[in-house]
This record gives structure tokens, sequence and C-alpha cells, in this order.
């Protein structure tokens, strides 16, 4: 890197690191989404979400130090393109393993959706460890040599080759699978009907969500194969992690909305890849001692009337009626005659 190239060197930084940190910020929506909606996920999960935003974290601060170690303390100065800082380097590994924790997700999916075919997931896996040791040993011989100049050599380009090779296999892997799957569920079901609709949608969900980060992956891999001169393999490097991270917590907040229309459909329930874990959060067993048995006593009182109180009539209308009398009388009380009793009790 005798004549550095600024635009395709710092500028390219620049603007890598501008998009993964705007989509920082969106993974940061989606982890505040994320816990407003599934509290009752398993500690498995929640620690899955806790360390990927903490990963996020230290990816983004290593790309921010690293923008102004470049940009700024060494403004200026060319010659610095050339050097590698400790926090670039750790923001490989970093990236690493972030695709680690969303390929293993998926892998995961992709083993329940086979009926828990070992046979099949297994090399996935090895595939994805692969690419995490791979990056683990770029990252170590970045901070050894500390030069690109020096990085770009037969040894240890071919380990970094290796690693962006391996992340893009496994997307591939990882999507022609899911892809396989939704559509062997698909022409199982005989009667068009809204499940059909929910397995197309899903399976354009997984082309573009795998897709996503081949293509971006794929686009650094040949970046540094081709123009190894300049630092645009770097800048797109900045995005792949983020890229990962969104799309695993996109794949776990759409739960509530698959949930919903499991409910709806009848036949999601055949669905493999989204098991119980997915769409159903146990609640926590409360358990309760036995009550004893309990002996109350209720004592009641109970107060009866018996003589209900009688108006005092004048001595001419009880000579001639009494209300509580049985006897047909020949003349009764006037309205009168009722009121003057009630009110002078004569």
């Amino acid at each position: 890197m005798s004549t550095p190239d600024i635009a395709r060197t710092y500028g390219a930084l620049l603007i890598g690191g501008g998009i993964a940190i705007m989509l920082s910020g969106v993974l940061f929506i989606q982890i505040i989404v994320y816990f407003r909606l599934y509290m009752e996920d398993s500690w498995l999960k929640k620690t899955m979400v806790l360390t990927v935003w903490f990963l996020d974290i230290a990816h983004s601060t290593f790309i921010l130090y690293s923008l102004f170690d470049y940009l700024i303390i060494h403004f200026g100065d060319t010659a610095r393109v050339d050097h590698i800082p400790w926090p670039i380097a750790m923001s490989i590994v970093v990236t690493a393993a972030q695709t680690f924790l969303a390929q293993c997700f998926f892998v995961q999916r992709i083993h329940n959706f086979s009926a828990k075919n070992w046979f099949l997931t297994v090399p996935v896996l090895v595939l994805v460890f692969l690419r995490l040791l791979a990056a683990s040993v770029s990252t170590a011989e970045m901070i050894r040599l500390h030069r690109f100049s020096a990085f770009v050599r037969h040894y240890p380009g071919w380990v970094f080759t290796t690693g962006l090779s391996l992340s893009s296999a496994s997307d591939i892997i990882i999507t022609t699978l899911m892809c396989y799957f939704l559509r062997r569920l698909r022409r199982q079901i005989d009667v068009p009907s809204r499940m059909v609709h929910v397995i197309d949608s899903l399976t354009i969900w997984t082309l573009e969500n795998g897709l996503l980060t081949c293509v971006t992956t794929t686009a650094s891999l040949i970046c540094w194969l081709t123009m190894r001169t300049n630092l645009v393999f770097l800048g797109l490097h900045f995005v792949i992690g983020k890229l990962y991270a969104n799309s695993l917590l996109a794949s776990l907040n759409t739960r509530k909305e698959l949930r919903q229309l499991r409910a709806k459909i009848r036949a999601w329930g055949d669905l493999p890849v989204f098991s119980d874990e997915d769409f159903y959060t146990p609640r926590p067993v409360r358990r309760y001692r036995a009550a004893r048995n309990l002996e109350v006593t209720v004592e009641r009182t109970v107060e009866h009337t018996l003589e209900e109180p009688r108006l005092s009539l004048p001595q001419s209308v009880q000579s001639h009626y009494s209300p509580y009398s049985k006897v047909h009388l020949k003349r009764t009380p006037t309205v009168l005659e009722w009121q003057r009793a009630s009110v002078y009790g004569v």
C-alpha cells in the first residue's frame, strides 16, 4: 500500500462503519421489542439475545475506535492506512461470533424441521465452527503482523479467505435446506388454503434473509481476492455481523405473529420447523401447598317480629271496622278517618 487510495480505504471504512452503526440501532430496537413481547422465554434464549447484544456493542465500539484512530488521531497520515489497529483485528472475531450464534440458531431449526436428523445438521455445524476458528486465527495474525501488506500474503491470507468462504457456504446450505423442507411441506397440502400462503411467505422470507447475508459475505470475499490494495472488503465486513444479528432477532420477534396464525390454521401443527419452543412459552409452574381441612362454625342470630304495630282508630271506626278482623263489616272507614287516626293517634 505504497500509494493508498483514500477514497477506497478511509472512505470505504467510513461508509461501512456508518451503515454498521445504523444497523446497530435497528438491532437495539429489536431487542427492546423482544423483551417487551417475550419476557417469559427460557433463560437460554434470553442469554443468547443478551450475548448478541453484548457482541454488537463491542463490535460497534471497535469500529468507532478504529475510525477515530484513522481519521482523527492520525489525520493526514497516509502511511497509517497500512497499519492494522487492534480494534480492527478484534472486529473480525466478533463478527465471526455473531455469525456463529445466528447460524447455530437456524441449524437448530433445521434440526427440528428434519425430525432430529443429526446426519444432516452435524456437517453444517462443523462448517460453522470452522468459520469461527478461521476468524480467530485471522484476528491473532492481524494483531501479530500489524500490517495489511503482510496480512495479504499467502499465509495468513488463505485463512481469511477460508473463513469468508465457509460463511458463504454455510448460508447457502442453511437457506437451501430450510426452503427445501418448506416446499416439501407445501406439497403435502392438497387443498388450497391459507396455509399455502403462509408457507409461501415463509419461503420468500427465508430466501431474502439468507441471500442478504450470503451476498454481503460473498461481496466482501470478492473484494478481498480482487482488490487487496484497498479496504473495501473491510468496509463490507463491518456490515456482515450486524446483518446476522438483525436476522436472528427478526426470527425471534416474528414468533408472535406465527403463533397467532397457528391458532387460526389447524394444519399449522404439522409444521416441524417451528417447534413448540418457537410458538409457545411455558409459564412458570406455581406449586401450592395442599390446603388443610378447616372447620368453620358460623353462628347466626335471626330476630323475628311476631307482632306488627296496629293503628289506633277512633271508637266510632273501631265499632264498625277492624283492619285485622276477618268478619265482613257493614261499613269501611273513610280515607279522612284513616289519616286522623295515623296523625293524632286517637
